[in-house]
Parts: C-alpha cells; structure tokens; sequence
C-alpha cells in the first residue's frame, strides 16, 4: 500500500509563511524546491496493512455481541476462560481472508 502526498501549493505555500519573513529580494534567490514540486511516497510494512484492513472491518462491522464480551469476562475474571489453538488459528484465517480482498 502507498500513499503519495500532493505538493504544497502556492496559495498554501503563502498562508504557512508568517508575516514577520521578508519578501524574497531577488527571482535568483528563491530555492529549488520552491520552483520544483515535491512529492513524498510513504508505503505501509504488511504489518501496518493488515492493521488497517483489520481496523476497516472492525469499523464496519454490524455491532458487538454484548452477551459474549460479558461471558468472556466472566470467565477471565473466574480464571476458567481457554481457547483451542485450533479455534484461534481458525478465527485468524478467516479474519485474514475477509481483510485481503
């Protein structure tokens, strides 16, 4: 994933200079990035993909199950709350495959 940030623009350029800063007293004076636009890419590890997809889902998904998180912090408090590895690894397969289309 990789997003790019447009360049500044004049007009935006202009508002972020404070009024205390001098005009520029020559055309030869103004600097290379003022006359070339720049742009910066910024690309997100997997890691931070799969954050985003997960997080996206989270958002959009339909509510929570209010009985199952008191269940499930019942059963922390009470010290008898276990998962089988292989319901875990299950629930992450899903959970990825929903996420990477």
């Amino acid at each position: 994933m990789s997003n790019t940030i447009p360049p500044l623009s004049a007009a935006t350029s202009a508002a972020v200079t404070t009024e205390a800063a001098p005009p520029p007293a020559t055309a030869k004076s103004t600097s290379s990035a003022e006359t070339t636009p720049q742009t910066e890419a910024v690309t997100l590890s997997d890691a931070a993909q799969t954050s985003t997809q997960l997080l996206s889902a989270a958002q959009q998904s339909a509510g929570i199950d209010h009985e199952a998180v008191a269940r499930i912090r019942n059963a922390l408090a009470a010290g008898n709350y276990n998962v089988a590895p292989e319901d875990l690894a299950q629930a992450m397969v899903a959970v990825l495959k929903v996420t990477s289309k």
